[in-house]
């Protein structure tokens, strides 16, 4: 079986699949292994990445977070939860604080000590990727256990 990709077009791998077997291959495989209701609407595609890579979430969790889940439960849900109302509010500070009901500069604070803890930029794309996988990761890990 023969499907077009996207990077690097055709390839049938060692079973028919059409799949690269780079980097990250399991991912590209994740919206087809995993059930249609666990990726309903197309926002859900950082959650069929991380579950279908189990490791490289793990790996992922780790590497991103690490530093985050060293904290205490409280404060790392303060600030997993102001990570999430930001992203929910498309990057917008001020309708994250009304959300969350505290001061726009509360969030701020937040997130800029999200930033260290994790030593990735929110205002970089790639590492903002990065963090938002992580995110997805965490809550992967959440539901499993």
């Amino acid at each position: 079986m023969r499907r077009e990709t996207g990077a690097g077009g055709p390839h049938t791998g060692s079973a028919g699949d059409s799949y690269s077997g780079g980097p990250g291959a399991e991912g590209l495989r994740a919206r087809e292994t995993l059930a249609p209701d666990d990726v309903a609407r197309d926002d859900r595609w950082t959650a069929a990445l991380v579950a279908g890579a189990p490791e490289l979430s793990v790996r992922l969790l780790a590497e991103v977070f690490g530093p985050l889940l060293a904290l205490a439960p409280a404060e790392r849900a303060l600030l997993v939860g102001t990570l999430d109302a930001w992203l929910e509010c498309g990057g917008s500070v001020g309708r994250a604080a009304v959300r969350l009901r505290c001061h726009r500069n509360t969030v701020f604070n937040r997130l800029r000590r999200l930033e260290r803890l994790t030593s990735r930029s929110l205002s970089h794309p790639c590492e903002l990727v990065e963090t938002v996988l992580a995110l997805e990761a965490l809550r992967w890990s959440a539901g499993r256990g």
